[in-house]
């Protein structure tokens, strides 16, 4: 996975698991984790300006909520997977076995 001081404040990193790419974020101490990959055009959401909870896609400026993984302001929007994540001692912890709702 990845080591807690990886995770930089109000950036993305990006973390190969199972075959995955997984974008982790940490916003206001709290650490979300999500698809990397952006529906539009496939670009990697880590490379984005985090603002807040929202990740602009480098490509085409596509929004996404870390924490809801939706567009925001886009009622009915495409989501993207989320992830269980928990931080045991300086490891962060990913569980893609449990996607949240």
């Amino acid at each position: 996975m990845a080591a807690l001081g990886e995770i930089p404040e109000g950036r993305g990193l990006c973390v190969r698991l199972r075959g995955r790419e997984i974008g982790v974020y940490r916003v206001g101490g709290a650490l979300h984790a999500m698809d990397n990959v952006c529906p539009h055009a496939g670009y990697p959401l880590h490379e984005g300006e985090l603002e807040d909870r929202v990740v602009y896609c480098a490509g085409h400026g596509w929004p996404f909520d870390v924490a809801t993984g939706r567009p925001p302001d886009v009622p009915g929007g495409e989501a993207l997977a989320r992830y269980a994540i928990r931080v045991v001692g300086d490891e962060v912890q990913i569980d893609v076995d449990s996607e949240l709702p």
